[in-house]
């Protein structure tokens, strides 16, 4: 009897002293980061203040135990990236949300040491580039010093294994070439183990791409996916394509070859192309809105898409192109349509042997397709595409623009009518046109219309197809 009462009593003092342990643990996860937050902010703030030439600014932190434990988490709010001069004012980086985590042990070095970060994540951001008339990025912020001792100040390190980019937003823009890239929408996340100098990233990305050259919209909210694993080796700076799987709306392609960085120079070795050559590849590029219900729809004949970019890319070179679009004898007919597109052959490319981007040029080898026994064909070439496009068409053929709407699902007011029939060659410049010199314009040839009936907002989009070509 004097056993089990023992015995009883032992239990009691057991759980009782675990019961305080816990307790105190549990005292102890809540109130270390007041202890510490200071300090780790102190850290990072040392860190940037040594190694940025910029202005950085955040409203608020929070440090915390409990949020991704067995890591502490540092939670910064409202984080904002000024550039100073010749930037001055301008934000290059902004976001709502930043986040650390890094492993408990950290918090008990001093604030000299070197504090590593196992994760970051950045939530609803936007980086804004500018590259001004004289080549100056403001991108360009990390401080310059020959003196190796200085690199001592820095009291963070990187030994990420993950990081993550939720709904950040991207822009470029060159003030010399007035080329603007938005990539917006971004959700990436990519795992490895950067402590490794040679090490496979594990990368999944989504994103909405726009862009315009000189004023002219090309590419308006393009989907884009990549789910990949780069091969990484970071004393050489080089970046390798191995398994991946990449999609342009919904135009799958696949990418081998790598981008190595060397001084300030970017090494390009990249092959591309579709993995299946199927032409319904090619609706897949329109964005979904106006590629109709591709699931429903009838394709026959190929289209492949293939490409070469290889050379450097510096501040007077790009790297060589070698791009080409290629249908043969194919045809599309959509389900709930009347009416198909038949004898569709396509032979495009874009190109540049120099690797100066004046001379890159896109070539319209030969495209030609019929509509019940209209027949269209167009062949023709745009040079001196980033100073002054000069484009020269030829085109012949027969249109009845009342099959539009019955071959392609576009949403018309009202009914287009009328013939097109063309037999032209037309030669101008893009500076010519909006400086409206017409007599610049070259013309053999003629075009004409009849029985032609429209919408006034047919009528702009018409304009405004005839100045994007």
């Amino acid at each position: 009897m004097m056993k089990d009462k023992n015995q009883t009593s032992l239990g009691k003092k057991i759980l009782k002293w675990a019961a305080i342990t816990i307790l105190v643990l549990l005292i102890a996860l809540i109130s270390v980061p007041f202890l510490f937050k200071d300090k780790i902010v102190k850290m990072v703030s040392n860190t940037i203040n040594n190694n940025v030439n910029a202005t950085v600014t955040f409203k608020e932190t929070d440090l915390s135990l409990l949020r991704n434990f067995p890591l502490a988490s540092l939670k910064v709010n409202y984080i904002n990236v000024t550039n100073k001069a010749p930037f001055l004012g301008d934000t290059l980086f902004n976001a709502k949300e930043l986040n650390l985590n890094l492993k408990i042990t950290e918090l008990f070095k001093s604030a000299s040491e070197t504090l590593e970060i196992n994760s970051i994540s950045a939530n609803n951001a936007a980086v804004n580039i500018i590259l001004n008339k004289d080549n100056i990025g403001n991108y360009d912020i990390a401080k310059k010093s020959d003196n190796s001792a200085n690199s001592s100040d820095s009291s963070l390190s990187l030994a990420i294994k993950e990081y993550e980019l939720q709904n950040v937003d991207y822009s470029y823009f060159d003030e010399t070439t007035k080329i603007k890239l938005a990539v917006d929408s971004i959700y990436h996340i990519g795992k490895g183990n950067f402590a490794q100098d040679i090490l496979d990233l594990d990368t999944e990305t989504t994103a909405k791409v726009s862009l315009d050259m000189d004023n002219v919209n090309y590419l308006n909210d393009v989907n884009i996916k990549l789910n990949a694993v780069l091969g990484i080796d970071l004393k050489n700076l080089k970046y390798s394509f191995k398994e991946n799987t990449g999609y342009i709306n919904q135009l799958p392609l696949e990418f081998n070859g790598f981008i190595q960085l060397i001084e300030e120079n970017q090494l390009y070795d990249i092959t591309f192309k579709t993995p299946t050559s199927s032409f319904k590849n090619l609706l897949a590029l329109m964005p979904k809105q106006y590629a109709g219900n591709l699931n429903t729809i009838k394709t026959e004949g190929n289209f492949d898409l293939k490409g070469i970019v290889k050379g450097t890319l510096s501040e007077t070179t790009i790297p060589t192109l070698d791009i080409s679009f290629v249908s043969k004898n194919a045809m599309f007919k959509y389900a709930d349509l009347p009416k198909s597109v038949d004898n569709i052959y396509l032979d495009a490319n874009i190109i540049n042997n120099t690797g100066l981007a004046k001379d890159t040029y896109i070539a319209i080898n030969n495209t030609s397709f019929k509509i019940d026994k209209d027949v269209f064909n167009a062949t023709g070439k745009v040079a001196n595409i980033t100073d002054n496009a000069t484009i020269n068409l030829k085109a012949k053929g027969t249109i009845n623009l009342e099959n539009i709407s019955k071959v392609y699902p576009v949403a018309l007011e009202n009914e287009l009518e009328g013939i097109l029939t063309a037999d032209v060659t037309t030669n101008f410049d893009m500076n010519s046109i909006d400086k409206g010199n017409y007599q610049n314009i070259r013309n053999k040839g003629k075009v004409s219309v009849s029985n032609f009936k429209y919408s006034v907002k047919m009528l702009q989009i018409l304009l405004l197809s005839i100045k994007l070509l």
